[in-house]
């Protein structure tokens, strides 16, 4: 537990030098491999090495700092360092620096562990760079590699990658290798909602994530002229494309309250403000606890696809993503919820509607997740915001 004001200003030392990194820009913009990335991940390792710990950079560019232990098992936290673009100051950040904080205190307090205390700092989890989300986690946890991306500006992530890693090394002089996988992981995050916030309670006791399904739906009508078409002789897709979102969120809200539906993504063509559009394309994300009902949901998109009674248009429906709920383990669940009551934190139990580096950690070692609250339940915005008193609450018990 870290209660000693010194400790505490550690952290917020810690926490305003990354943060001013980005300084001069809208909000956080640490995408990955980016040059404030470069500089945040060798920040840590500044940190990390300056507190007697050890430090190594995979070939991902994810950072672990170690704190040996007796044996060789390792006990580990962390999150990760990325943002999306113009991003908010805690999201992944809070839980790097707030593990880093709860390692040197144990250090300086207790000595040497029974077991290996190891921070990582993920060096992707937002997808916000190139088209892919969790690239260090999963590099780490399932040996996964990136194929063939790259970036708005041309830039592959091959090249990105290894240019960054290079940097990390030279700056630090840091050995690069990718340690063993650890005997349980702990993640800290903001929630990234407003449910805390609304109960009152102090943390989030995180059981799960829920599932996420993605599908992309394009419709084909007929582009016509807009002042010489009689609106009973059109055919027109944005307007088919309207109709469908509004009884598919009917849909939604009918199925399950904690369903969540969205329609983010909208292309028209040919986009012209004297052309009937003839060609739509949108984005479904439905996220739930339950694959079973989102089973479910996928089988009323068909359906309300198909009931459309317009014969010029034609519908076509495609899933790209399909992630199951995951289930955190329960023994560590049950622990927390032990240590929450003997600090008097109020607490509640929650499932998380967004994804984490947790999901990739828990296929492959017993993990569990912590929230401290969201206020307005914002996030992924220059916005973001989590009172000094709730951080420090929470790194003060972790």
């Amino acid at each position: 537990m870290i209660r000693a004001t010194d400790e505490w200003v550690t952290f917020e030392r810690h926490f305003q030098q990354i943060i001013q990194l980005s300084a001069k820009t809208v909000g956080q913009n640490r995408l990955v491999y980016s040059p404030s990335w470069v500089k945040a991940q060798a920040a840590l390792i500044q940190f990390g090495q300056q507190a007697g710990l050890t430090a190594m950079v995979d070939h991902y560019g994810n950072v672990y700092l170690d704190f040996p232990g007796e044996d060789d098992r390792v006990i580990a936290t962390g999150s990760h360092m990325d943002t999306v673009r113009n991003g908010g100051k805690f999201d992944g950040l809070y839980g790097v620096l707030g593990g880093l904080q709860a390692i040197t205190m144990l250090k300086t307090r207790f000595g040497a562990p029974r077991h290996t205390l190891r921070l990582i700092s993920f060096s992707e989890e937002e997808g916000s760079r190139f088209n892919t989300t969790f690239s260090g986690s999963k590099y780490y946890a399932l040996h996964q590699s990136v194929g063939s991306l790259s970036d708005q500006n041309g830039i592959s992530f091959e090249q990105a990658r290894s240019q960054a890693v290079e940097q990390l090394q030279a700056i630090n002089h840091v050995m690069v290798k990718r340690p063993a996988l650890p005997i349980s992981f702990t993640e800290l995050h903001i929630e990234q909602g407003p449910r805390l916030i609304n109960a009152h309670a102090a943390i989030g006791l995180v059981s799960g994530i829920v599932g996420q399904r993605r599908w992309s739906v394009t419709v084909h009508g007929t582009s016509n002229h807009a002042g010489t078409t009689p609106m009973n002789d059109r055919h027109d897709a944005l307007q088919a494309a309207v109709t469908i979102i509004y009884q598919l969120n009917e849909l939604a809200h009918h199925l399950s309250p904690n369903l969540t539906f969205t329609v983010g993504q909208l292309t028209v063509s040919p986009n012209t403000s004297n052309v009937i559009p003839g060609t739509v394309q949108f984005t479904i994300d439905a996220r739930h606890a339950d694959d079973h009902l989102l089973d479910r949901f996928e089988q009323l998109i068909g359906e309300t696809l198909n009931r459309q009674t317009d014969p010029h248009i034609k519908y076509a429906l495609k899933r790209y993503v399909q992630d199951l709920p995951a289930t955190f383990d329960a023994n560590l669940l049950a622990r927390n919820q032990q240590l929450a009551q003997q600090l008097s934190l109020t607490s509640q139990v929650m499932v998380s509607g967004a994804g984490h580096d947790s999901y990739v950690m828990n296929q492959v070692t017993p993990t569990t997740m912590l929230f401290v609250p969201s206020e307005g339940g914002i996030s992924h915005a220059p916005t973001e915001l989590t009172y000094p008193a709730d951080l420090k609450k929470m790194v003060s018990s972790y």
